[in-house]
């Protein structure tokens, strides 16, 4: 009986702090500036709208100063791009929580390190943080090399192409060697998962479970969870069943280790995290990648840049770890892609304490809304933001640059733990495509128009002409 009248008293304390905090945030938050909202339904409609995103990731900073708001129905989130008030929440645990708009993610995901939070997020980060160290990635580049060279000749039969196809069949081939240790075939269920992310973020109220779960679109993405977690939990027993692993580096391979030696980390803990890598792998570097890919194209000066910089390493020897650290203007290249357009458009966390931003004060419970899009383009920190110019990122002005200011794949202690092999891998499958194809864009494809999802695309992919190199 006293345990049950604890529970009850816990219980309404803690609705009593929420309505509280809520309150004390939607007082303050009401007053902020902000783009005009609906009653009732705030402003989730505009995520479907792509040119007045695109438009207020543009102009934020100029229209509203350091931050604004924004509601998700009666929610309200208060985006900030500053990289001082970034720095605030992304550098330290305390505000580092990610909001509840993630659950959204839950169904399709499980509870890898994008979606958990506390004991769960720490305890799986510092079991697998040590398997992304150079001397194991670089055991990696073997496999990206080969997947890299099966996309090149792929390419052997076309001129003008939509590249974003085979783009995506590269990294998805990458990452079932990689993450799964098996090649890729056609009953794939990663060829067609699908996030419901973005619809239930524009409807607000489906992020509700009882709303949700009567719609087709939760039956849509119960049924690929069902089939991604099948098809990953068969790998997974396979797996444990060979007697003789390959000498092929995989993820699948570490997570078992760690189960092995951590009884913690669980059978349920390997399918999600493998399910995690191979989503947010397939989706960050196949737009990362179609992204610099375009740029490189529209720009022949800096694709010539980059063209004899990898002219210089050994084409007789094998790609090795030491070529692609070398590859130092093609990372700047990559790097100024992102910033222009970064993957992962917005970052969600709820504030665990108060936290002055200047002179604002965001009580605790708040959602705090960070845009990478936004921040990329303050232009007191990146002079003529709207131009592509590889050599912000020169070494000698990185000293210079806020240590917030870039953060395509977040920054601090929740920061994407795979951004280095993913950086190796893009590396790599240009390093295969620039020997073989000067890239150039087909008239008519010289711009892109944004598509939000969630992560950033290109509108109808990116088309590429390709010539040949060699004679």
């Amino acid at each position: 009986m006293d345990y049950y009248l604890g529970y009850i008293i816990s219980l309404f304390l803690s609705i009593y702090l929420a309505v509280k905090n809520y309150i004390r945030a939607a007082k303050i938050i009401w007053n902020l500036p902000g783009p005009p909202a609906l009653p009732l339904l705030g402003n989730g409609f505009m995520l479907k709208n792509h040119k007045e995103m695109e438009q207020l990731g543009n102009t934020a900073y100029q229209r509203y100063g350091s931050y604004f708001r924004v509601w998700f129905a009666f929610l309200p989130t208060v985006f900030i791009y500053e990289p001082k008030h970034v720095k605030l929440i992304l550098a330290t645990n305390k505000n580092n929580q990610k909001s509840f708009v993630y659950k959204a993610l839950h169904n399709f995901l499980g509870e890898g390190l994008i979606t958990s939070n506390g004991h769960k997020w720490k305890k799986n980060r510092k079991l697998i943080q040590p398997y992304f160290h150079i001397q194991i990635l670089e055991t990696f580049v073997e496999t990206f090399a080969e997947c890299a060279n099966r996309f090149v000749n792929k390419l052997e039969a076309e001129k003008t192409v939509k590249i974003t196809p085979f783009i995506n069949e590269c990294v998805l081939d990458i990452l079932h060697n990689g993450v799964l240790g098996v090649p890729l075939d056609q009953q794939s269920p990663y060829r067609k998962g699908e996030l419901q992310a973005i619809e239930r973020y524009s409807k607000p109220w489906l992020l509700l479970e009882s709303i949700f779960n009567w719609t087709s679109s939760s039956k849509q993405e119960k049924a690929q969870k069902l089939s991604l977690h099948s098809y990953t939990k068969q790998i997974v027993i396979n797996r444990k069943k060979e007697t003789k692993k390959s000498n092929r580096s995989c993820f699948l391979d570490m997570f078992l280790e760690i189960a092995e030696k951590n009884s913690e980390f669980t059978n349920d803990d390997i399918i999600s995290e493998a399910i995690t890598f191979m989503l947010a792998g397939q989706d960050s570097v196949g737009a990362t990648l179609a992204f610099t890919l375009f740029y490189i194209a529209k720009y022949p000066e800096i694709q010539e840049k980059i063209f004899d910089e990898i002219s210089k390493i050994d084409k007789n020897g094998k790609l090795g770890i030491n070529d692609i650290n070398g590859m130092k203007y093609l990372e700047q290249v990559i790097k100024e892609s992102l910033r222009l357009s970064p993957v992962v458009p917005m970052i969600n966390r709820v504030l665990t304490e108060d936290v002055m931003f200047d002179d604002l004060l965001l009580p605790q419970g708040t959602l705090i809304g960070l845009s990478p899009y936004i921040t990329h383009r303050l232009p007191h920190v990146f002079p003529e933001p709207q131009k592509f110019d590889p050599n912000r990122f020169e070494e000698s002005k990185l000293e210079n640059m806020h240590p917030y200011a870039f953060l395509p794949f977040s920054l601090g202690p929740r920061n994407c733990i795979g951004y280095k092999f993913a950086l190796i891998e893009i590396k790599t499958i240009i390093y295969y495509l620039l020997q073989k194809y000067e890239l150039s864009l087909p008239k008519g494809k010289e711009e892109i128009e944004i598509a939000y999802r969630a992560t950033l695309r290109s509108k109808g992919g990116i088309w590429i002409t390709l010539n040949s190199r060699i004679s």
